[in-house]
């Protein structure tokens, strides 16, 4: 089943009733990172936005984890 990706702003979108905020690239991280936040829940930082959507999905198919 496909979800869609639902923009926010120019760096949030929404997937599945999770934010994903797009972290532009630095000095230091040489790479755009995505992070993935449900609520004031934090779940990490991924490097592709295909991995953060592909997590969430995980967090889908487990029982009792996020709704």
């Amino acid at each position: 089943m496909n979800h869609s990706i639902d923009r926010l702003s120019n760096h949030s979108s929404d997937y599945r009733g999770f934010i994903i905020t797009r972290r532009p690239k630095t000095v230091i991280s040489k790479i755009a990172r995505y992070e993935v936040k449900h609520g004031e829940q934090s779940f990490g930082l991924f490097d592709a936005q295909a991995q953060a959507t592909g997590y969430i999905d995980q967090l889908h198919n487990q029982k009792g984890i996020a709704a």
